[in-house]
């Protein structure tokens, strides 16, 4: 088992290196800001250029094209020059999951029945691999063969990938049982028979031991962020529309319930090791960030993908004693800022059909607006970006930005 389950496929592309530019280079560039503008969730698509004002950190900037895009065409235009914009789609389904949820069919069926046109390329990304459709299996291959087939995949690979996983939670909740009855007469807690590898240690051991499978169960969610900078960089290369759909599963640790948690400080409360140890686990316990979250948004940003973030909501398993806290406050955060910073959406919900069909729905019409930044520099400085609608009240969505290389 690999160390990390965050997103192992992306080591499997190849990238290139950029040699870094040293000297401002003064030149002429055309940026494009793809804009999504909605009225709850439609899409209006009755605007003009005039109705439009884009600033580039601070400062005023002409617009000098609009087109409006839906799917892979353009439906309307108001240009003083030609752009000649690249409407090819490529879809990207990244799945962080340690245990498969039988409602992503519905999203799967709905990607191949109403989305997939000819011409768009899919790529998945699981724990164990990275899949990309070929143009030939859409020729010659019925939608709903494809379709099972890759069901079929994304749950053999999530079983797989999330086994470690699975196992340092089991371990976890029979640590947080024995603790529990630590200095009772209760030998099993529901849901639990007797382990003869905790119930033979005394409270010192079985609190190492929790955190030592707590430090592993961490380990695994460490977000190799540079893995993201390098999928960001790939995608950059790409010409045309680049959507991006996160799958993130909602995450739970075990931990002994506040009334045990009571009765062990007060049991303990002369032994100053031990509370200050189950303190530290189950009262002080907070996990980092392990991603620089600025750092992605500014890759992801200049790339110019639609980073949609689907996260997969789960009610907490009920074991008597136990409390299954909710860990995945850090990545929600930290997804949700970049989806925001990209133009995409977060989406919360248990099934993921329909959250799915109203983000990929959300990408089929849009704006695309050109201007040339005023005394452009190649600096390597990220510039912000900032899209306004003049005397309208509608929520805009729109990429925050691009490194100036």
């Amino acid at each position: 088992m690999k160390k990390t389950i965050i997103l192992l496929a992306l080591a499997l592309l190849t990238f290139h290196s950029f040699a870094q530019i040293e000297q401002h280079e003064v030149t002429v560039r055309n940026v494009v800001v793809p804009v999504r503008v909605l009225d709850g969730n439609q899409f209006v698509a009755n605007l003009t250029i005039d109705d439009f004002e884009l600033f580039e950190s601070g400062e005023k900037q002409k617009i000098e094209a609009l087109y409006l895009v839906r799917r892979s065409s353009i439906a309307r235009k108001e240009t003083a020059q030609e752009f000649n914009p690249y409407l090819s789609r490529h879809f990207y389904m990244l799945f962080q999951l340690t245990e498969y949820n039988p409602q992503l069919s519905q999203a799967i069926d709905y990607l191949f029945n109403s989305v997939i046109l000819p011409g768009d390329t899919l790529t998945i990304m699981t724990p164990m691999n990275t899949y990309t459709l070929s143009q030939r299996a859409l020729k010659t291959r019925s939608m709903e063969t494809i379709s099972k087939e890759l069901r079929n995949i994304i749950r053999k690979d999530t079983q797989m990938g999330g086994a470690n996983y699975r196992s340092l939670i089991s371990d976890l909740k029979r640590l947080a049982a024995a603790i529990s009855t630590s200095g009772t007469e209760t030998s099993s807690m529901s849901g639990f028979e007797s382990d003869s590898s905790t119930s033979m240690f005394g409270i010192e051991n079985l609190l190492m031991r929790y955190q030592e499978t707590l430090a592993k169960l961490d380990d695994l969610r460490v977000v190799d962020e540079n893995q993201f900078i390098e999928f960001a960089r790939r995608l950059k290369k790409l010409d045309g529309q680049k959507n991006v759909f996160f799958f993130y599963e909602r995450e739970f640790k075990p931990e002994i319930n506040q009334s045990i948690l009571n009765r062990l400080m007060s049991l303990h409360q002369d032994e100053p090791e031990i509370l200050a140890q189950v303190q530290n686990l189950f009262q002080l316990y907070q996990r980092n960030p392990s991603v620089n979250t600025q750092r992605i948004i500014a890759a992801f940003s200049d790339s110019s993908l639609t980073f949609n973030f689907l996260f997969m909501h789960k009610n907490p398993e009920f074991v008597s004693g136990i409390t299954m806290r909710e860990q995945s406050e850090d990545m929600f955060n930290s997804f949700s800022q970049i989806a925001h910073a990209t133009g995409g959406i977060t989406d919360s919900s248990q099934n993921p059909g329909p959250a799915f069909k109203n983000a990929v729905n959300l990408t089929e019409s849009y704006y695309l607006l050109y201007y040339s930044p005023r005394d452009y520099k190649k600096d390597g400085t990220f510039k912000s970006i900032i899209v306004m609608l003049k005397d309208k009240n509608y929520m805009i969505t729109y990429r925050l930005g691009y490194i100036a290389d």
